[in-house]
């Protein structure tokens, strides 16, 4: 079979819409179904995967592998992906490269989203900061007001410098209503 860089780039873009464990699975494998082909590219064991091997029925559930593996060159047949003999491994090597180019991609995308995380936590911390230094101030103003003469409280609990002791201090004698 001929290889598809069409098919290629169509299985990329399909891998990089996969979830974050899902991606890194399938990259796993196809580092390791595709570097056996590099590596040995006259061996026919390394050229055939049976589909019904439990890891690899799992690879093909990830959606963009089919599609991957069709245009880096495998062809379906019965229960097999097979890559024929005379396939050139240029195909496979492309797809790879695509592959951990995806990777590379997500990996600064990631590292993006946490820079940006940590400015936003940043920020928040800056405008807590304000926060209790204002607060410091008007306690540090709260003190030297009570330090003047005549001062009185004006805190919760207090009615004109005198404390409130029951509910008729505050006007409320329960009257019905």
């Amino acid at each position: 079979m001929a290889i598809l860089p069409a098919k290629i780039d169509v299985g990329i873009s399909m891998i990089a819409d996969a979830r974050e464990g899902e991606f890194i699975s399938a990259l796993e494998m196809l580092r390791k179904i595709f570097g056996n082909v590099v590596a040995n590219p006259g061996e026919e064991k390394y050229r055939k995967l049976r589909a019904s091997n439990a890891k690899i029925a799992a690879l093909l559930a990830t959606r963009g592998v089919r599609a991957l593996l069709r245009g880096a060159g495998f062809e379906e047949q019965g229960d097999f992906l097979t890559m024929a003999p005379d396939t050139p491994t240029e195909g496979v090597e492309a797809a790879l490269a695509k592959l951990e180019q995806q990777a590379v991609d997500r990996a600064g995308a990631a590292d993006a989203e946490k820079a940006a995380a940590i400015a936003e936590r940043k920020a928040l911390a800056e405008v807590d900061n304000e926060k209790r230094k204002i607060m410091r101030m008007q306690i540090e103003d709260d003190a030297a007001a009570r330090k003047e003469p005549g001062w009185t409280a004006k805190a919760a609990g207090v009615k004109g410098g005198k404390a409130i002791t029951s509910c008729s201090d505050i006007g409320a004698q329960g009257g019905g209503g």
